[in-house]
């Protein structure tokens, strides 16, 4: 008997912990959502009299307050109405950002430019997390490059030699040295992606605010819409998930209802209206936008052209929109680039149109499309000027 009671009570003791616990998490999350009070420490090498200021992170013409360096010490205390990103800026310094959220403590040191933080905010600590992978990986591929950059000028400066002997050594070196050559280096701002889609961060308002640093299209956007949708349901109300969500929705709109290629009326250099109706065979169609007046514009037009007989053998068909203001200039660019007969200049409405549904207002653009039922494939087309740019079209017409 004795066992038995023993064991209700530790039974009621667990459930009341764990509706404790619960409770204080939805507190916490609660808090996450409404204006807050808060107070941020800290030291700093600066001398006394420097002015330390608490500012939005992303409008840093709003200040939230200011106060001097006394001793080597500051404070920095108020309300704010949102907890998110903001920056604290000790005048001749780099700002510090940081994620501040009510009921959490704050201590900052500063030395000689070195940020550390002490917090109990959870949400900051999985800022500070992030911001030492981040460091840590460009590192890593800053090696990583030196290195392969010093392997290709070592390859080279032997190829001579390699060449006299006449033992294959050559052919293999020079094969490493394509490889190396092509690798893309990784680039660590796919660690926003990383972060966003690992499943322990769905509590973590960090995670709707790095979608500012990610690049949607018909690839991942469903991906990014499920790790929205298992994102924590109280704090959905909140800023910075609003923004994450009507980002992917409109990528997600434009894909789930696609619209065709519109019935445009351009003209080309002789005069002659556009008609789709000659390209319908064809396996893809690239529409290329360029202007006349933008250099690296006219250098990628000119990359797309020297590979366009390959493009062709591979049954793609290249379109050149101008987006110019200028018709005389447009025609004489159109000439000395050998565009040819597919060469078109787009009037008033039909840039409008290009601009309203596709969002093409820059050039260069590349739009890729179904020549038989004019649906687009990719809104953002490989660019031309890039080695890897005729693998990228073979490999995407094998998996549409």
């Amino acid at each position: 008997m004795k066992f038995v009671k023993y064991f209700c009570l530790i039974s009621v003791l667990a459930l009341g912990t764990t509706a404790c616990t619960q409770k204080s998490e939805s507190a916490k999350t609660a808090a996450l959502l409404n204006s807050f009070s808060y107070k941020i420490t800290g030291k700093t090498t600066a001398a006394d009299g420097t002015q330390v200021s608490l500012v939005d992170h992303d409008n840093k013409l709003q200040q939230f307050v200011k106060t001097p360096v006394a001793n080597g010490q500051f404070v920095l205390e108020g309300e704010l109405a949102m907890a998110g990103f903001y920056d604290i800026q000790i005048k001749g310094m780099e700002a510090y950002t940081l994620f501040v959220e009510g009921g959490s403590d704050y201590d900052l040191s500063e030395n000689q430019g070195k940020f550390t933080l002490t917090t109990s905010s959870q949400n900051a600590k999985d800022f500070i997390q992030f911001n030492a992978n981040y460091k840590q990986r460009e590192e890593e591929e800053k090696n990583r490059t030196a290195n392969k950059s010093q392997r290709v000028r070592q390859l080279e400066s032997q190829l001579p030699s390699m060449a006299a002997r006449n033992d294959g050594s050559y052919e293999k070196a020079v094969d490493e040295i394509q490889r190396l050559s092509g690798n893309a280096a990784f680039n660590p701002r796919i660690l926003y992606a990383d972060f966003i889609l690992d499943s322990t961060h769905r509590s973590s308002l960090v995670l709707p605010y790095f979608f500012k640093y990610i690049s949607l299209d018909q690839t991942n956007y469903k991906k990014f819409d499920a790790a929205l949708l298992s994102f924590n349901t109280d704090l959905q109300k909140h800023p910075y998930f609003k923004f994450a969500r009507e980002k992917v929705d409109r990528v997600k709109d434009f894909y789930e209802n696609m619209p065709v290629f519109p019935a445009i009326s351009p003209m080309n250099v002789e005069r002659d209206s556009l008609n789709l109706k000659d390209i319908s065979k064809a396996k893809m169609l690239i529409a290329a936008f360029w202007r006349t007046s933008n250099t690296n514009s006219k250098a990628d037009i000119v990359m797309l052209r020297k590979k366009e007989s390959q493009l062709n053998a591979m049954g793609v068909r290249v379109i050149y929109f101008s987006l110019d203001k200028d018709l005389d200039k447009w025609i004489k660019s159109s000439k000395e680039l050998a565009l040819g007969k597919q060469s078109y200049f787009l009037n008033y409405n039909d840039q409008a149109t290009m601009e309203n549904d596709f969002g093409i207002d820059r050039t260069p653009s590349y739009l890729w499309i179904n020549p038989q039922t004019f649906q687009i494939l990719s809104l953002s087309g490989e660019d031309p000027a890039m080695p890897q740019f005729l693998g990228k079209v073979k490999e995407f017409l094998t998996k549409n």
